[in-house]
């Protein structure tokens, strides 16, 4: 049986949060969420770093899905702080040849703070989808954007994803074009012993971005080596904006190991404080 119908789907979610400076503390100002897009409330979860919050982005609908046209913006005002995650992994079903889209957005402000760290997508056979980053920073502002993907065949019959594609620009205050990273890969390109993956099983890619004053330092980042089940390099950006990672790893576990050391880094580059653990 299949996982969902052929007949065309349109979800128009939508996910849209401002972050505001509140005394010490961040708050949420204006919000809007719509199916299938779910959120509880947001967490304060830091006691040595008052000015983060956190917020799980969840969803209803258990999956993207044929057609799906999702957005998402994200706005800190001037030294809002805010990580923005989700509460487990992603499933992408069948398309049918027609991809689920989503577009996000992101105004970050003087000296605020974003990270939008998703668990990974798993690719169904057939799935093919499409992201869009458009995100802008002020003086000041830091930005981890991170995006994994696994593929799966629920059959065991190593049936590849069909597409993926990615697209992110990073611009300044001014609208200069500081990085621009796009992606898109073909689930045939990376099955069979050919794969460039090959014994992998998920891939990674991780974007820190600000001044050089509130990032960790190349000897910080690549101090990470020693995690298990993962392998990954260190690139530096464009105009000197911050760091890029391209990451292998062996497993889900191995990958959110990862990337949780990675926002450890991060958040104590920036707060001067590690965070606390976030559980899922």
């Amino acid at each position: 049986m299949p996982l969902q119908s052929k007949a065309a789907r349109r979800e128009n979610g939508r996910f849209e949060l401002d972050f505001v400076r509140d005394g010490k503390r961040t708050a949420v100002g204006r919000q809007f969420v719509s199916y299938p897009f779910h959120m509880t409330r947001p967490f304060r979860l830091d006691g040595t770093i008052p000015s983060l919050l956190t917020v799980y982005q969840q969803s209803s609908s258990g999956g993207l899905y044929r057609g799906d046209k999702l957005s998402s913006r994200y706005t800190a005002g001037r030294l809002a702080a805010a990580h923005v995650t989700t509460q487990a992994a992603t499933v992408v079903h069948d398309c049918y040849g027609e991809p689920a889209c989503q577009a996000t957005s992101i105004t970050l402000a003087e000296d605020s703070f974003l990270a939008l760290t998703p668990d990974p997508l798993v690719l169904f056979p057939g799935a093919a989808c499409e992201f869009a980053v458009d995100a802008r920073l002020e003086a000041g502002a830091v930005l981890m954007l991170s995006d994994a993907f696994a593929m799966h065949d629920p059959r065991g019959q190593s049936r590849p994803f069909a597409r993926l594609r990615s697209d992110v620009g990073i611009r300044d205050g001014a609208g200069r074009l500081m990085v621009r990273d796009c992606i898109e890969v073909e689930g045939n390109a990376l099955s069979g012993p050919a794969s460039p993956m090959g014994h992998w099983r998920l891939i990674a890619n991780i974007l820190i971005v600000g001044e050089a004053e509130r990032l960790p330092d190349r000897p910080a980042l690549e101090a990470l080596r020693g995690s298990s089940g993962v392998i990954f390099g260190v690139t530096q950006l464009p105009s000197a904006a911050g760091w890029g990672l391209r990451c292998l790893a062996s497993e889900a576990i191995s990958i959110r190991r990862l990337c949780d050391a990675l926002f450890s880094t991060v958040v104590r580059a920036a707060f001067g404080h590690a965070p606390a653990e976030r559980r899922k």
